[in-house]
């Protein structure tokens, strides 16, 4: 069937509406079903094949443009119409940022946010190649040849072979050609071979590479150390074993190297452990800490506490005027690293302590400024009603999930707090994701 698409939506959706059926609540009662596409650009006219449809909605995909849109351009990777890991190569970079903007603000009006947002801002001048961690897949063709794959789409069950990708680094596209020539050559049995990661320093050129396979063996582990040895700057290699396939239950082993890498932000030095978390942007880190430590505004004698401190970069960032920074996270391994980056950069006024955040007494920490960076899923609202009863300085939240980051401050406008200022900053192009940071204020 033939649409046109109106606009992009959630998850880098774009939104059409069928000739038929009920509208979804919220939308145009006037047209019928929606219907939510990817890899498409508003004011694209084209033909759809339906692949789920529910009583007021439906998921299709893309079988032919019959009119493209004149903000459609050639997407630069081969790719793109294959792997589920871009959404928006098909649409020029100072639209992908309107796009963004836009859906930040439709988001908040839909909560009733009324606040200041700001123009949104590029994370870093680069477009592609900004990634410091990226996942593979081992992929074992018909021909017992071992292919690095991504998830596909439009079914993202499948798997997709591909030779490079134009968010990582071309060092880790070289990693990927040399294990690939290597492993084809050399070894026979490649059944147990199950995932490949790869992370990068980008300001130090340091490289973690981690292999994942579902048994105790890694097959041609001497050869395979012995290529990757000779990349320029691999630092550390892992073999991580999981028999159940899941990332939930590993097993590292140190193989060559060191069991870290660093990174610097700014003045400051990182390390970073295959278990702990770090922002994917290395390049947009600075622009993002730089908007926290400017609505934070931290003044002599303050005290911080950074909740979901990870490797306590951002309290290490802003701990230069603060009295104290209290860093606090429940991933044991997050928190060794942060005592760590305390020490690397002679930081003598900050503290990491290992602890559910959910079972804190956070009212010990009085006049403080907040800082609160939680996962994709956001706040609960057992904690959000925690922070409201605390005597807080200042709050800033900061997230990249606009969904859940709009439900939140919603919540806590219930609560009579609201966001004074919001800065959307994009810190990852080419796809959905959009950055937030938000100064939330108690009214007087």
């Amino acid at each position: 069937m033939e649409v046109e698409i109106e606009k992009m939506v959630f998850a880098g959706s774009g939104l059409a509406h069928l000739d038929y059926g009920e509208p979804l609540r919220g939308h145009d009662q006037s047209k019928g079903k929606a219907l939510f596409v990817r890899k498409v650009v508003p004011g694209d006219i084209v033909e759809v094949k339906l692949v789920d449809e529910k009583k007021d909605f439906a998921f299709g995909v893309v079988e032919k443009v019959i009119k493209p849109s004149e903000m459609r351009i050639d997407p630069p990777c081969k790719y793109f119409y294959q792997c589920g890991g871009c959404e928006h190569q098909n649409i020029s970079y100072q639209n992908q940022l309107k796009i963004k903007e836009e859906l930040v603000g439709e988001s908040l009006l839909r909560n009733k946010i009324d606040a200041k947002v700001l123009p949104i801002i590029a994370g870093s001048d680069k477009e592609f190649f900004y990634r410091n961690s990226i996942r593979y897949m081992f992929l074992l063709d018909n021909k017992n040849q071992i292919q690095f794959a991504r998830h596909g789409y439009p079914d993202d069950r499948e798997l997709v072979a591909v030779d490079r990708c134009l968010l990582q680094s071309e060092k880790s596209n070289l990693i990927l050609e040399k294990l690939r020539q290597y492993i084809n050559k050399n070894i026979v049995e490649k059944k147990s071979l199950w995932q490949l990661k790869i992370r990068e320093g980008k300001r130090t050129g340091d490289v973690m590479v981690e292999i994942i396979t579902s048994s105790d063996d890694l097959p041609g582990k001497k050869g395979i150390v012995d290529v990757l040895k000779q990349i320029d700057g691999i630092k550390s290699i892992y073999h991580t074993i999981t028999p159940a396939k899941s990332l939930l239950k590993l097993r590292r082993r140190l193989i060559f190297g060191s069991p870290v890498i660093q990174e610097k932000i700014g003045s400051y030095t990182f390390q970073i452990s295959p278990e702990s978390f770090f922002q994917t942007n290395s390049e947009g880190v600075k622009t993002l800490y730089d908007k926290i430590k400017e609505f934070a505004n931290v003044e002599i004698g303050d005290e911080i506490v950074d909740l979901y401190c990870g490797t306590g970069s951002i309290g290490i960032y802003l701990s230069t005027l603060a009295k104290k920074v209290t860093g606090i996270e429940v991933v044991p391994e997050a928190i060794r690293d942060a005592k760590d980056n305390a020490k690397i950069n002679k930081i003598t006024n900050c503290e990491f302590i290992c602890s559910d955040i959910s079972n804190l007494a956070i009212q010990q920490y009085n006049n403080c400024i907040l800082i609160l960076d939680p996962p994709r899923a956001g706040l609960s609202k057992d904690l959000i009603g925690k922070l409201t009863t605390d005597n807080w300085k200042r709050l800033i939240y900061t997230s990249c999930n606009p969904a859940t980051f709009a439900r939140d401050l919603k919540y806590f406008m219930e609560k009579g707090i609201t966001a004074k200022k919001i800065q959307p900053i994009d810190m990852f192009p080419q796809t959905h994701h959009t950055e937030l940071v938000a100064e939330l204020l108690k009214k007087d």
